[in-house]
């Protein structure tokens, strides 16, 4: 008698791989059910029911290509990146890597340059939404921080703040294919920098000015204050750092962007 852990290692071999060819005895059939037919009907749901989770993660790209090239290559994409993940969550942080690698390879996506990017806009927002709760910092917290401790002060960022690079309109497309009904907006070349985060259980993104995006940058690597005022100046001049580097934060805080100030030295 074959034992549970070998039978179960064969039902998912077969779940994962149905068209391997795998002997099957070791599954009973009919004449009107056959051993492969049944086993198939897992493997089928199996598949589906990842379809659909790419389906839901991606919703905006699926009405981009429409229903049937979205199947085929969610299909694709079960077969090469198998699930590992013990959350269906994660199943689809690959896929818009894998986008890039088909919109180079299919002739039939190559007209559609921006697919990727419309993918990793999607999945961040995914993120930022699924993102661990944290505490906030507030303007009455900032007042009570003293003089002689702002040089040194770095900022700790929500888990749910994020920060990408795109070269296409995407957040304009992406609003558009998710209307209801869907809006017709044309793909263009708009290179910027953009902000993703989750305020308030809803999830928000804005585009970002130059000076914004390096500061932020720098602050999520480590820098202190004054290492923000620095580069402020070598942007937009010492006179108006003050002023700059007071709004930002105020926005910051206000859009629920930082959950603590540290003076680590």
């Amino acid at each position: 008698m074959m034992r549970l852990s070998e039978l179960q290692s064969r039902f998912q071999s077969f779940i994962l791989e149905p068209e391997n060819g795998e002997e099957i005895s070791w599954v009973g059939g009919t004449e009107q059910v056959p051993s492969r037919y049944r086993l198939s009907v897992y493997a089928n749901a199996y598949l589906l029911r990842l379809k659909e989770v790419l389906e839901s993660d991606y919703a905006a790209v699926n009405r981009a290509i429409g229903d049937d090239r979205f199947g085929l290559l969610a299909e694709r994409y079960i077969r090469q990146h198998p699930s590992r993940f013990f959350s269906l969550r994660d199943f689809g942080n690959r896929f818009a890597a894998y986008l890039g690698e088909q919109v180079e390879i299919d002739v039939s996506l190559r007209d559609l340059p921006w697919l990727p990017e419309l993918a990793q806009f999607e999945w961040t927002l995914g993120l930022a939404f699924d993102s661990a709760e944290s505490t906030l910092l507030d303007e009455q917290a900032m007042a009570s921080i003293p003089a002689d401790a702002w040089p040194a002060l770095q900022f700790e960022f929500c888990p749910c703040v994020h920060r990408l690079d795109l070269e296409w309109n995407i957040p304009v497309l992406w609003k558009s294919l998710t209307a209801d009904p869907p809006e017709t907006v044309e793909a263009l070349r708009t290179p910027g920098s953009w902000l993703v985060w989750r305020q308030d259980m809803v999830t928000r993104f804005r585009s970002l000015d130059e000076d914004e995006r390096l500061i932020l940058d720098l602050l999520h690597r480590g820098g202190s204050f004054n290492d923000g005022c620095e580069l402020l100046a070598s942007q937009i001049g010492e006179e108006g750092v003050s002023m700059r580097a007071a709004s930002l934060l105020k926005g910051w805080i206000g859009q629920g962007l930082v959950a603590d100030a540290v003076r680590r030295y």
